[in-house]
């Protein structure tokens, strides 16, 4: 596979994969939220579902997630 095949591929994958959060947060958005936390698959709580209908993670999770990411 030469260069141009692979990122090519890689794209595809990126796409798709990105779709795929798509439409998770679609799904997620018309059941008010998701239910459980993608990380610890906890409970996300109402409160959080009902303010940040969007959010995939717990708040604990979130914010461990954050800081990772902040703290590179």
């Amino acid at each position: 596979m030469n260069r141009e095949e692979r990122l090519e591929a890689a794209t595809e994958s990126h796409d798709a994969a990105r779709q795929r959060r798509i439409e998770s947060a679609r799904r997620a958005l018309a059941a008010s939220g998701a239910k459980h936390c993608t990380d610890c698959g906890e409970l996300i709580p109402k409160e959080r579902r009902k303010a940040a209908p969007f959010a995939r993670r717990c708040a604990s999770c979130q914010s461990e997630r954050e800081r990772e990411f902040y703290c590179r």
